[in-house]
């Protein structure tokens, strides 16, 4: 039953670079937000392992959602992947979603790559259909199975981040929101 349902308390509260220890082990808590505003990752120096969460995952993307408390998810997005760069001795990742790697600044790029090619799509998507809402967008950065509302806000992060950039013009009438590109 949903409505007994009650978000747990923190049973401990860490600040980022903060050392925490669990298990007879040391981590170092990482605020690594993007994916959400308070993600934290956690990482092991002695032995190399990094708890990813959902900040890097070994075969897809998080999603980076556009209607949270970020006014730009998509930048601070990839502040955090600069930064997880900065942790190559890092020998295994243990995600959230998917099996462990070893890859983590290579993989790191390839997510940094993927968003950068989103951003350019959405570029040629707004020269070929022009002035569009942000469902409009989304049905040509994401196959159809993948319509919804997931797409939808990821495609406004993505559209919202180049507003920010002076790129995309947004322009809202009659509660429907749409951009266009100079």
């Amino acid at each position: 039953d949903s409505k007994s349902f009650q978000v747990p308390k923190p049973s401990l509260t860490v600040e980022d670079s903060e050392e925490i220890t669990i298990g007879g082990r040391t981590w170092l808590a990482l605020h690594l937000p993007g994916h959400t505003h308070d993600h934290l990752c956690l990482y092991d120096p002695v032995d190399g392992i990094f708890l990813s969460g959902d900040h890097v995952l070994p075969t897809i993307t998080p999603h980076i959602g556009g209607m949270g408390n970020m006014e730009d998810p998509l930048a601070v997005f990839f502040n955090s992947l600069e930064r997880t760069k900065e942790f190559s001795q890092v020998t295994l990742v243990l995600p959230a979603h998917g099996h462990p790697f070893t890859n983590l600044v290579e993989r790191t790029d390839d997510i940094i790559q993927h968003h950068v090619d989103r951003l350019q799509l959405i570029r040629e998507t707004g020269d070929s259909i022009g002035e569009a809402s942000v469902n409009d967008y989304m049905k040509h950065l994401f196959k159809e199975r993948s319509w919804g509302d997931m797409a939808a806000s990821e495609t406004y992060a993505h559209l919202e981040h180049l507003r920010i950039l002076g790129e995309a013009t947004p322009k809202e009438e009659k509660g429907l929101k749409t951009y266009k590109f100079a």
